[in-house]
């Protein structure tokens, strides 16, 4: 139960981490905000940015480490570029 209670726990500080990046590009996109305003909204991005960029990377080594086979290679596939959409393709130009 534990475990779960964390999962929780972290998926709404990267979501609400994201949410704050957004807010924070959108005001700055606005381009209202004075010069000073503007440079601590952009120190904010960078921060939320590198934040993300990290969780993400932390995740991305967690699922490596549980799709990885017992000698080391990856037990994913890559897709094949011309596999389930080529075929979709063919057949919806025949009917």
């Amino acid at each position: 139960m534990g475990a779960k209670k964390a999962k929780k726990t972290e998926e709404p500080d990267f979501e609400r981490a994201l949410a704050e990046l957004e807010e924070t590009v959108r005001r700055l996109e606005a381009g209202d905000l004075p010069l000073e305003e503007s440079l601590g909204a952009f120190e904010k991005g960078v921060a939320l940015v590198r934040a993300l960029h990290s969780r993400l990377d932390t995740v991305q080594t967690r699922i490596d480490e549980l799709t990885q086979e017992p000698g080391g290679a990856s037990a994913l596939a890559p897709l094949a570029a011309t596999g389930a959409r080529g075929a979709d393709s063919d057949e919806s130009e025949g009917g």
